[in-house]
């Protein structure tokens, strides 16, 4: 991420990390959707536009639920767009949430209009389409307005605005609101690496190493929108060694699922799950990490925010465990269990020299730990340790703190943390995710493109559209 303020939020079914999941839907999601194609516009929207993008769409307008923006409390969005002639395949809806008069703080809400089941390419002359998908900004939000923008866009092109209130990139300004001040900011997520043995560790799966039983947990992930529980629980522990940073997932699954089986696939289009480590805590250079139930993986170095540069390879390894049949939909599965074996040299990513890198007891990195899934004639989910409270898994003022601890899981830095059987009855899952102690039990949870009538400058990362769920979301 760029040291200036800048994020992506994503606000509807399916996303992935680095480029938006283009799987069409099926009938019965175009037969749900079309409780939201409308025969005729509402009386009354709350902000009406009136802006037409070239012979294509116009925007009728939206509605808010709110009147205050108040950072890190999602919103919900209520477009209205009249099709008055078919816009063809492989366009999409981008809607754009910043501060006035600056990109610096951005965020993202790309997403397929209701709810991933009714795309722009399907959309037909005289249509009325109601999309309704939640948002947020993040508590550090900087000013005290939130513009928003929508407008459609296909590759390097957005469709071209010729009617109503737009700015010179094609994004129509549909609404201006005021944001809440924030409080102050959260107190950031903190987790210990236990150290061990050079050799000790086995990619297995198995987790039946001792260390592992007495490995340091993020505690339950929860849903990366709002910070609330998760339907399948996943949890990551850590060890670390001379040579590598030892990361356990373990994931509830019901669905156990993958037909992704080759290095770098885009393994977040189905069921993954992800780390990112930004180990000198800049904003910026940081990897991206993910590994799927077939133990296929995909790394990626970022030199700045969303920069993805795919050629770059970690050297992780990883083994896993499947509780239950892989692949077979119809049957009931347990969990799948992940190990990766993480050079400490590849938080470098492609950087010569690097703070914090090789890590010595009680060096911090900023970290962040995620999880896809998508079971059976369900949406796609994500889920994560230190919550987003946005649509995007690369907001890097969110990740939390890895702290390399001695071989007690003790170090000097790491903040106070509830021990083993001191976690209070009824505690919140916010609170359960931040022990840094060991569980003896472990159970089993782009840039849009710019798309413009000419190339929109500026936004040439690797599409990236990462979901925070709290469906509909992205």
């Amino acid at each position: 991420m760029h040291r200036s303020l800048a994020w992506v939020v994503a606000a509807v079914s399916i996303v992935g990390c680095v480029e938006q999941q283009n799987d069409m839907p099926s009938e019965e999601d175009i037969k749900a959707a079309h409780e939201h194609v409308l025969a005729q516009p509402p009386a009354t929207i709350q902000h009406p536009s009136g802006a037409v993008l070239e012979d294509k769409l116009e925007y009728l307008g939206m509605d808010v639920d709110t009147d205050t923006v108040t950072p890190g409390k999602a919103f919900t969005l209520t477009h209205y767009w009249r099709v008055l002639n078919p816009v063809g395949d492989d366009w999409k809806i981008f809607v754009h949430l910043e501060t006035p008069d600056s990109k610096k703080n951005h965020l993202n809400a790309d997403h397929v209009p209701i709810g991933g089941k009714y795309p722009v390419s399907l959309w037909k002359k005289g249509e009325i389409i109601r999309d309704i998908h939640r948002v947020s900004v993040p508590q550090s939000w900087p000013g005290n307005e939130v513009d928003i923008y929508v407008g459609v866009w296909k590759g390097p092109l957005r469709l071209k605005a010729t009617k109503g209130s737009h700015d010179s990139e094609n994004r129509i300004l549909a609404v201006k609101l005021p944001v809440q001040s924030a409080a102050g900011s959260a107190e950031k997520k903190r987790v210990v690496a236990k150290r061990v043995k050079n050799g000790a560790i086995k990619l297995d799966g198995k987790l039946d190493e001792k260390d592992w039983a007495d490995a340091p947990t993020t505690g339950d992930f929860v849903r990366t929108m709002d910070a609330q529980p998760a339907e399948q629980k996943t949890q990551a522990k850590l060890l670390w060694d001379d040579k590598n940073l030892y990361v356990a997932f373990i994931n509830e699954d019901h669905d156990i699922w993958t037909t992704l089986d080759k290095h770098d696939d885009k393994l977040w289009t189905q069921e993954a799950d992800e780390m990112f480590i930004d180990a000198d805590g800049d904003g910026k250079t940081y990897v991206e990490l993910q590994v799927n139930a077939k133990g296929a993986t995909f790394d990626s170095y970022l030199p700045t925010y969303r920069q993805n540069q795919n050629d770059w390879d970690s050297g992780m390894k990883a083994g896993v465990k499947v509780e239950g049949t892989l692949n077979k939909r119809d049957d009931e599965d347990k969990r799948w269990t992940v190990e990766l074996a993480i050079p400490l040299d590849a938080a470098r990513g492609k950087e010569k020299d690097m703070k914090n890198v090789p890590p010595k007891v009680g060096t911090e990195w900023r970290v962040n730990f995620f999880r896809m899934d998508q079971p059976n004639g369900r949406p796609q989910s994500g889920t994560g340790w230190s919550a987003p409270m946005v649509g995007d898994f690369h907001a890097l003022d969110k990740f939390g703190v890895l702290v390399f601890g001695d071989d007690k899981g003790h170090a000097p830095n790491a903040a106070a943390q509830p021990g083993k059987g001191d976690e209070k009855k009824g505690e919140s899952p916010a609170k359960k995710a931040e022990s840094t102690t060991p569980e003896k039990k472990s159970e089993a949870t782009a840039p849009e493109k710019k798309a413009a009538a000419t190339p929109a400058p500026g936004e040439k990362a690797k599409a990236a559209s990462k979901q925070a769920f709290n469906p509909p979301s992205q």
